[in-house]
C-alpha cells in the first residue's frame, strides 16, 4: 500500500506542479477534468446514501464555477451558486416531483458548491496579485496541504496512540494531525521564502506566511476528515479508484477543497 502511494505521488505530483506553472486554459482544463470526476464520486456517494442527485446539473455547476473563476469574477461565482439552487429546484420539480424534494436539491448543489467553488477560486487565487504572487498562493496551499498529509500519515502510522475523531475515521490520530500541522507550516513557510529567494514570487510578511500555512493545514484537516464522514455515511471506504493506493479523486483533494477557499478569502483579505 505505501509503496503504491509513494509511485502514484511521484507521477502525480510533478504534473500537478507543471500544470500549476504553466497557468491559463491548461490549469482550466486540469481543475475542470478534476472537479466534474469529484463531483460524480460525490454523487455516487450520495446514491449509496439513499439519495438521488442530478448529477447533470451538478457537472454543469461545476464547469460554470470554472468559468467563472477563469474570467476572474468572484461575482460571478456567487451568480453560479444562485443558479445551481434555481436549476436543481426545478430538475427536481419537473423529474422527480415530491420524492425527496428537500434533499436530493440539497445534495445537487451542496456536491456542486462543494467541489466548484473551491474549483473557480483555485483559478482566481492563481491571479491574485498578479501571476506571479498567484503561483506562489497556489503553491503554498498545495505544498502545505501535501507535507500535512504526509506528516501526519507517517507520525500517526508510528507513533499515534490517541484517536483524533475514531466515529469518523479510526486511523487518524491526536499526534499525527499534530505533526500534519507542524510540518504543513513548516514546509509552507519554507517553500514561500525559498521561491522569494528565486525570484519566483514576491515576499510577504513572515506572520501572514505562518498564518496562512497554519489556516490552510487546519482547513485541510477539516476537509479530509468531513470527507471520511460522508463515506462512513455511504459505507464506503474510498470514493473511487482513480490512483492506486490513493483511492479517488475526492480522496485525494478532500483537503484542498477546504484548503483553497480559506486561502483565496486570507488573501484577498490583507491584499498579499
Amino acid at each position: 500500500m505505501v509503496r503504491e502511494r509513494v509511485l502514484s505521488a511521484l507521477i502525480a505530483v510533478p504534473v500537478v506542479v507543471a500544470v500549476v506553472v504553466v497557468g491559463g486554459p491548461w490549469l482550466a482544463l486540469m481543475v475542470v477534468a478534476v472537479g466534474i470526476w469529484g463531483v460524480l464520486e460525490f454523487y455516487r456517494l450520495a446514491r449509496s446514501a439513499g439519495l438521488k442527485p442530478a448529477r447533470a446539473v451538478g457537472v454543469l455547476g461545476v464547469v460554470a464555477f470554472a468559468a467563472a473563476g477563469y474570467t476572474g469574477s468572484s461575482i460571478a461565482v456567487g451568480a453560479v451558486l444562485a443558479g445551481m439552487v434555481i436549476a436543481s429546484l426545478v430538475f427536481q420539480t419537473l423529474e422527480l416531483g415530491r420524492e425527496s424534494a428537500i434533499a436530493n436539491p440539497a445534495v445537487t448543489v451542496f456536491g456542486a458548491a462543494y467541489i466548484g467553488w473551491a474549483v473557480g477560486l483555485i483559478l482566481l487565487l492563481r491571479e491574485v496579485g498578479g501571476a506571479s504572487a498567484g503561483l506562489g498562493h497556489v503553491m503554498t496551499v498545495l505544498l502545505t496541504v501535501w507535507a500535512n498529509d504526509i506528516g501526519a500519515y507517517f507520525v500517526g502510522s508510528a507513533f499515534g496512540r490517541h484517536k483524533l475523531m475514531p466515529e469518523v475515521s479510526p486511523n487518524k490520530s491526536v499526534e499525527g494531525a499534530l505533526a500534519g500541522l507542524a510540518a504543513g507550516v513548516c514546509v509552507g513557510v519554507g517553500a514561500r521564502a525559498l521561491g522569494v529567494a528565486l525570484g519566483w514570487w514576491p515576499q510577504v510578511p513572515t506572520a501572514h506566511a505562518v498564518a496562512l500555512s497554519l489556516a490552510v493545514g487546519l482547513a485541510g484537516q477539516a476537509g479530509d476528515l468531513a470527507e471520511s464522514a460522508m463515506k462512513r455515511n455511504a459505507h464506503v471506504k474510498d470514493s473511487g479508484t482513480f490512483l492506486p493506493g490513493h483511492g479517488g479523486v475526492l480522496d485525494r483533494i478532500d483537503s484542498v477543497l477546504f484548503a483553497i477557499p480559506v486561502a483565496y478569502y486570507y488573501v484577498t483579505a490583507f491584499h498579499m
